[in-house]
């Protein structure tokens, strides 16, 4: 059409643009003039015959006509579109929905066909193209308003939403209720596209509170710190005895020992000595009807196996022992072997030892 315009404001026999400037404001822009003005002025060209002057004239009037038919045949379709399926011509607008329903085949075949499918459709011989670009709602007016990069993104959106419309046009319901509210939800989501993110906000650390605050008590707390009390054995082995050298030495530099139960000084050679301070806890056992049953069960086991125990004879005493005169029992010291082991210490790791050599 502006094609049209400037030509008829032209005419064919104006050969200085200079002259018709004025009159093409109306019709084309500034840079638009200034081409035309410059080819213009730099070709050389002639003036229109009367012949081609009518030829002209009768082209002009009919593209006038064929575009006064076209609107005519727009605003007939939007009209019907409107009534026909209101809630897609709110999403896509009355022309793009008509080509929609004549490349789907119809409402009843459109709804029959999931999103996936409907962002791919085109008006041309094929009809799934695989060009984004080639397909229908590509040309919509929400994916064109959207840049470039997000536009294939903004096609699936709005398949989706489309879909949803045709299948409420298909109902008994003519509203355009459910098409304006989908049109909003793409609009918001488009939106929030291009409203960039945030920036990390580095918040202050709360004020610290020097108040002490309450621990529970009572008996269920004192039942539970006394489940998982260190024992004597663990608060011995975590001691260090200091100005001693136990087990290895690699051992002893890397933490591996078990600290005064190792040692001669407290522990006494391994073993745990109850000192006149140690207070023995016993631990409390739950209270209950299964402890209860256990506790009696386990009484009757411990009676039952002192009852055969005695029914055998010899009160508990008897043993499986038999002496024969080849071989009779020997009678050793039980302390004879720790004192061989501090005498063998005492050779070979005491201060005043010396260097010995331990070839026989």
């Amino acid at each position: 059409l502006l094609y049209q315009r400037a030509v008829r404001t032209i005419g064919g026999i104006e050969l200085d643009m200079t002259n018709v400037s004025s009159a093409l404001e109306t019709i084309l822009s500034a840079n638009q003039i200034i081409t035309i003005s410059v080819a213009g002025s730099t070709t050389s060209g002639r003036s229109l015959t009367q012949e081609e002057i009518q030829r002209m004239e009768y082209i002009d009037s009919a593209m006038t006509s064929i575009h006064e038919y076209r609107l005519e045949l727009r605003s007939f379709v939007e009209n019907r579109m409107k009534k026909w399926a209101p809630n897609t011509s709110s999403i896509l607008g009355e022309a793009l929905a008509a080509q929609l329903l004549d490349v789907g085949g119809g409402l009843q075949n459109l709804s029959k066909i999931p999103s996936c499918n409907l962002q791919v459709l085109s008006s041309g011989q094929k009809k799934g193209s695989k060009e984004a670009k080639e397909a229908l709602l590509y040309q919509a007016e929400l994916v064109q308003s959207c840049p470039s990069k997000f536009r294939r993104k903004a096609v699936k959106v709005v398949a989706a939403k489309v879909a949803l419309a045709i299948r409420c046009d298909l109902s008994s319901s003519k509203s355009s209720s459910a098409g304006e509210g989908f049109r909003r939800i793409i609009e918001v989501k488009f939106q929030q596209w291009l409203t960039p993110s945030k920036a990390p906000v580095l918040k202050a650390l709360p004020k610290p509170d020097l108040n002490v605050k309450k621990r529970r008590g009572g008996k269920r707390m004192r039942r539970l710190k006394e489940r998982f009390e260190e024992t004597e054995l663990m608060k011995q082995a975590n001691t260090r005895a200091f100005s001693t050298r136990q087990g290895e030495y690699g051992d002893d530099a890397m933490g591996l020992t078990l600290g005064v139960l190792d040692s001669d000084e407290r522990g006494g050679g391994g073993r745990i000595r109850k000192n006149g301070g140690i207070e023995i806890k016993r631990m409390r056992y739950a209270n209950t009807k299964a402890s209860r049953k256990r506790e009696q069960q386990q009484a009757q086991m411990a009676a039952r196996h002192s009852s055969s125990t005695s029914s055998s004879g010899g009160g508990g005493l008897a043993s499986s022992m038999v002496f024969t005169p080849v071989q009779g029992m020997e009678l050793i010291d039980p302390t004879l072997r720790q004192k061989r082991v501090q005498d063998a210490n005492r050779k070979w790791f005491a201060n005043d030892a010396g260097f010995q050599s331990a070839i026989p």
